[in-house]
């Protein structure tokens, strides 16, 4: 007798020279098209300073935004000296280096500023900075 030879089934070749290119484009574009945001924060007004120091890093910052009503934000979520102090103390343990820069409308009440800074004292962020602005002197007075 004689053995008949099987088929065999061809498997399907998908070709995948290109899948590189591929990812490599599709890396690009959402390089290109991801739109990072940035803290907006409040519209305040600073008080103003005579002498300023910019802080040149920002890497270890945190901004707390208080306009002239009283209202508060953190990473532009609404809160309150109680959240204050939950959120500050998540970050000062994961960035023990960490300043909070404090940035307040010159005609906020000084009460809602005292109750900021003992909210960030409970959270153990002892690093507070105020945010001013300042105009270089144009000689005028």
């Amino acid at each position: 007798m004689k053995r008949i030879a099987g088929r065999k089934i061809a498997s399907p070749n998908i070709p995948t020279a290109s899948t590189g290119d591929i990812a490599f484009l599709l890396i690009i574009f959402f390089m290109v098209a991801t739109h990072f945001r940035t803290e907006r924060g409040l519209k305040i007004d600073l008080p103003r300073a005579e002498m300023t120091e910019r802080i040149l890093k920002r890497r270890n910052v945190a901004a707390v935004w208080i306009d002239a009503s009283g209202r508060m934000t953190v990473n532009d979520n609404w809160v309150n000296p109680a959240m204050i102090t939950a959120l500050m103390s998540e970050k000062v343990i994961e960035n023990p280096e960490l300043v909070v820069l404090l940035q307040a409308d010159k005609d906020v009440k000084y009460g809602f500023v005292t109750d900021v800074l003992e909210s960030l004292k409970d959270a153990r962020a002892l690093k507070v900075t105020f945010a001013t602005s300042y105009a270089k002197a144009g000689g005028g007075g």
